[in-house]
């Protein structure tokens, strides 16, 4: 079932320093201004269903394992789309918006690529 799904429509100028961390910060395009130059911006997207670890995310064709979800996470992606998504398998969040994947992990993000999760 999809979950979510959004588009790709800005990168921000200090996005490659934090995916040389194995973090990308999403915000949907309202992101405040001060936010977007850390920020992967993007269409607004509906919620339909709860992110859960075992759940998948796609980044246009590059595809991940959810692994952990923090307690703050779905309700931030339905109010601002935003979340923290950390690249490094973790079965427990760090941080309560985090979302952690694992496989392998992309090395640019494109604008127009799609964003889906689907359970």
């Amino acid at each position: 079932m999809k979950k979510y799904e959004v588009t790709v429509t800005g990168v921000g100028e200090l996005v490659k320093e934090f995916l040389g961390q194995k973090i990308i910060v999403l915000f949907n395009e309202n992101a405040p201004l001060e936010l977007q130059e850390i920020s992967v911006l993007h269409t607004e997207g509906e919620l339909l269903d709860d992110i859960k670890a075992g759940d998948r995310l796609s980044f246009g064709e590059r595809v991940y394992t959810i692994t952990a979800v923090g307690e703050v996470a779905n309700k931030n992606m339905r109010r601002m789309g935003h979340t923290c998504l950390k690249f490094d398998g973790k079965t427990s969040p760090e941080l309560p918006g985090d979302i952690h994947l694992s496989g392998e992990y992309p090395p640019e993000v494109n604008l127009g690529e799609k964003i889906i999760i689907e359970g």
